[in-house]
């Protein structure tokens, strides 16, 4: 590959800083978009990296960031780099016991946190084990070994105004080499104790050129929102690409207010979850419900062709129609203005996905793991194939294993994991491909496709194994279905834990002047029928001893908080199973 533009991420960080075309940053805090100045971006930085020198920070320590995504994380971010630490992503909903893991194995001194009272109480006992935390939020409770953000830019600003100490930060940009670690990345997975991914500056530096040509932005006509984490990889990769590409950002508050942060903004990009894309479906699909006559006949057969339409072919003369009747509403509710919308972390639901290209939402699906920084392939505009999860980045090697294993090779890919000298020796094969666990296939034109993953097999009593991804893919596909969750190791049969959606559970009580809620819905004939069908639908198209003999409803919502979901809206297995045990053996009674 070509030769890379920058040595570290601090210097392409500060060189995004300088350049003319570069517009600043914005933060919705309280209703109103806060702008920070790429002068204030770049005096903040260094000010923070002078102070965290000066309380201590030593190279190849590390630092825990607990927050929500700010222009202030990402200053917080670079500051670290710059003092040769490590950053440690951490989620606010993480448990005491994880925690206390992460913060010893990591060796994290000083920790950065929105506040004090959003951390949960198990946590508030652990902070005596640091040097120093960092406050945010200057009506924070501040423990003894508490510092407010202010207080620390103020002190470093000073550091900063004498021109000996800032050559302090030249030094340090000069001496960071392209293979040091600057962050370990605890992987979230819905089973097992979590592992830390070492990634260097070469791995995401890699990644992130040679995705130019499959993602090209304009500093000058393009804008994008941030809504997911940027603890997660797959958003903290996108913002360091926004950065290389000078592309002004917009942090985004409570996803609760995305409809109307994407009015205010109109971004013409941004990385989401199949979750949040299955919700704007929703609240679209839903504006029939609420039309009357004949708006309401075309906003529902729109809705229909949207659905079942070929993407890849040419709109007929219908679609134009009503491209300009109702599909242009659609788009224009979301701003109107994307250009790219990009999907990972799961498979999005195939129907929901040609929905939103047939009305003109350019969706495009990608695959990746914290391990390749993130992203292994990707559908992009010059080469897209729905349904699949788009061909392998360039500079990739990537080829199907034993098992229809997907393994992965190149320079984007990490080294191995932090203090596992015992799982490093088995992650790669002998020549060099990681091991990824997922499961997949290419198709004749070089488009992969995931079916699931490796660890995630089930196998009943009788010794059959079932692998559930596809199959709860296959199951959320119904509009009453939020989530399913495919139950089977050591038991006879093959179950289902069913999460009603309560949107399109409503929507279809209505017309039968049903009194909603969700424990009428739960009990309703009518509901329970659909579902049933549905699950008859899916068993004709597997071998009998995957086949859903039973299936269970359930009520309750999934959220990060209740433990049940992942920061990526992935169910925890393990914890659904132990949290439904009492539904789960009841199936099998």
């Amino acid at each position: 590959m070509e030769e890379l533009q920058f040595t570290s991420l601090p210097s392409m960080f500060l060189a995004n800083c300088d350049r003319a075309d570069f517009k600043g940053w914005y933060h919705r805090n309280n209703g109103e978009w806060i702008p920070y100045s790429k002068k204030t971006l770049k005096t903040n930085t260094l000010a923070l990296a002078l102070a965290l020198r000066d309380l201590g920070l030593k190279d190849n320590e590390s630092v825990g960031i607990i927050a929500p995504s700010s222009p202030n994380w990402l200053i917080a971010d670079m500051a670290i780099q710059l003092n040769h630490a490590c950053v440690v992503p951490l989620f606010p909903n993480i448990s005491s016991e994880n925690f206390a893991f992460q913060s010893h194995d990591a060796n994290i001194k000083f920790l950065v946190i929105n506040s004090i009272e959003e951390l949960d109480l198990p946590l508030l006992d652990s902070l005596s084990i640091f040097n120093k935390i960092i406050c945010l939020d200057n009506d924070s409770f501040l423990p003894a070994n508490g510092i407010y953000w202010d207080q620390l830019i103020r002190e470093g600003r000073e550091i900063l105004a004498d021109k000996e100490q800032a050559k302090w930060v030249d030094k340090q940009l000069e001496s960071i080499r392209l293979d040091d670690i600057f962050s370990i990345i605890y992987t979230s997975g819905s089973t097992g104790q979590p592992k830390g991914v070492e990634l260097t500056h070469r791995n995401m530096l890699v990644q992130i050129q040679n995705l130019l040509p499959m993602f090209s932005f304009n500093s000058k006509k393009d804008s994008s929102l941030t809504i997911l984490p940027v603890a997660h990889v797959l958003e903290r990769m996108a913002v360091y690409f926004y950065i290389f590409s000078a592309v002004p950002i917009y942090f985004g508050d409570n996803p609760q207010n995305l409809s109307r942060m994407l009015r205010e903004v109109r971004p013409s990009i941004m990385i989401v979850v199949p979750r949040i894309l299955e919700r704007l479906y929703e609240s679209m699909t839903t504006s029939a419900d609420r039309a009357k006559g004949l708006k309401r006949i075309l906003i529902k057969h729109a809705i229909k062709l949207a659905k079942i339409k070929d993407p890849n072919k040419r709109p007929c003369l219908m679609q134009r129609l009503l491209n300009l009747l109702v599909y242009k509403n659609m788009r224009d509710a979301v701003g109107g203005n994307f250009r790219m919308i990009i999907s990972g972390s799961s498979a999005l639901n195939k129907s929901i996905l040609r929905f939103l290209l047939n009305i003109g939402l350019p969706v495009f699906e990608g695959y990746g793991m914290t391990e390749c920084s993130p992203v292994v392939s990707a559908n992009c505009k010059q080469d897209i194939r729905p349904g699949s999860i788009g061909k392998p980045i360039a500079h990739l090697d990537v080829r199907i294993g034993e098992n229809s294993e997907i393994q992965v090779r190149g320079e984007s890919v990490f080294k191995g994991y932090h203090n596992r000298p015992d799982l490093n020796a088995q992650i790669f094969t002998e020549d060099g491909f990681y091991h990824s666990g997922d499961q997949g296939y290419f198709d004749d034109d070089g488009y992969l496709y995931f079916t699931g993953r490796i660890k995630e097999l089930l196998k009943t009593s009788t010794g059959k194994y079932v692998s559930p991804n596809p199959i709860e893919l296959e199951i959320i596909r119904h509009p009453l279905i939020e989530q399913a969750l495919v139950i089977a190791n050591d038991h006879k049969f093959v179950s289902a834990i069913i999460w009603l959606n309560p949107v399109g559970a409503r929507r279809m009580l209505k017309p039968q002047n049903e009194n909603y809620s969700i424990a009428n819905a739960l009990e309703s004939p009518i509901i329970r029928a659909s579902i049933q069908r549905h699950i008859e639908h899916i068993n004709k198209k597997l071998n009998h001893w995957e086949q859903i003999r039973k299936w269970t409803l359930v009520g309750d919502e999934l959220t990060i908080e209740s433990g049940l979901l992942t920061p990526t809206l992935k169910i925890r297995r393990t914890a659904a199973e132990k949290r439904y045990a009492e539904e789960i053996e009841k199936m099998y009674n």
